[in-house]
């Protein structure tokens, strides 16, 4: 039951990160392309998602480890699970060092009610666009990975 419990809420968080990663990049566009308390607003609002995704990514994380060990470790998945865990890491990793610095550097140089038009700005609009489209890869590549068994194996006999 506790198994059950676990992998519905490491799916359920996961695609809560996924779903509210989707539209990230082009609230990055709009931040910049308005002017003042319009962009302050949008982005203190899409920050507010960020940290929501933040929070989504470290529970999938846990949600999984937690899975993993309770139902055997190591001894009792392929190497298939074994990637997608580092992978996982990988993932956190892209949420907390690329996705939520280039929305706070976004956030921080519209914050003060004035439209950003230096090269730190687009900087850090490209920095949560390159930090999605890769954390929105890994999930895809770790989805493979988790039923690895159930959708690529039966092709190699």
């Amino acid at each position: 039951m506790l198994k059950t419990v676990l992998v519905v809420l490491h799916i359920v968080t996961a695609s809560a990160w996924f779903g509210l990663g989707l539209r990230l990049a082009s609230k990055a566009r709009t931040v910049l392309s308005l002017d003042g308390p319009a962009a302050a607003a949008l982005a203190e609002d899409a920050r507010s998602t960020v940290k929501w995704m933040s929070g989504f990514i470290v529970l999938t994380m846990v949600f999984a480890y937690a899975n993993f060990f309770l139902s055997g470790g190591f001894a009792a998945y392929g190497p298939q699970f074994h990637a997608a865990l580092t992978l996982m890491l990988v993932l956190v990793g892209v949420q907390f060092f690329m996705i939520r610095p280039g929305w706070n550097t976004l956030a921080d140089l519209v914050g003060n009610g004035t439209a950003p038009t230096s090269d730190a700005a687009d900087g850090a609009r490209k920095k949560v666009a390159i930090g999605t489209g890769i954390g929105h890869l890994l999930w895809m590549v770790l989805l493979v990975l988790m039923y690895f068994n159930q959708l690529i194996r039966p092709f190699f006999g």
